[in-house]
């Protein structure tokens, strides 16, 4: 059974109890927490991972939304990062990270269910996103939450990595 999400609307913070009795909560992200997504970033992608002027310009894009998924419980440690924005009736996910030490417990299905809530409740009919064809794992956490391949994308994140464009429909 899927942890319960609990909206906090006056601070736009969401508390997630788990199943486990480790609480988690949904914050949207600050120029503070910059340094700490990079280094997410940089340990998940490497060589591709976002630049620190990226996070900026989606931080204070009024279009997007970047959220953090922090441990309440654990002094709150931020466990992964989300990058969104909406533009009409379509949201996009830009990107969605866990810490590779934390990954396996859900959290990419908790920070990807607030995204999908937040583009719901801001009128987005649609939900679309890229993934690698190799990231099995994101693959399977999109398809779980009802995603499905619209496009493929021949050599779209390198000459030897291909993607699909994936949509839900909300």
């Amino acid at each position: 059974m899927p942890p319960e999400i609990n909206i906090n609307d006056v601070y736009q913070t969401f508390t997630i109890p788990s199943n486990n009795q480790n609480r988690y909560r949904i914050r949207p992200m600050h120029e503070n927490d910059i340094a700490t997504v990079i280094a997410i970033d940089r340990v998940t992608w490497g060589n591709d991972s976002w630049r620190s002027k990226d996070f900026f310009q989606a931080i204070n894009n009024p279009l997007y939304n970047c959220w953090i998924l922090e441990s309440i419980k654990n002094d709150y440690i931020v466990l992964g990062y989300g990058v969104q924005y909406l533009l009409n009736d379509v949201a996009h996910i830009s990107n969605l990270c866990i810490h590779p030490n934390r990954r396996g417990r859900g959290l990419g299905g908790i920070l990807l269910r607030h995204m999908i809530d937040y583009a719901r409740e801001n009128d987005a009919s649609i939900i679309e996103l890229e993934v690698d064809t190799s990231n099995i794992h994101a693959y399977r956490l999109y398809i779980n939450h009802g995603f499905r391949i619209f496009q493929f994308l021949p050599r779209y994140y390198s000459e030897y990595s291909d993607g699909y464009k994936m949509i839900l429909i909300l």
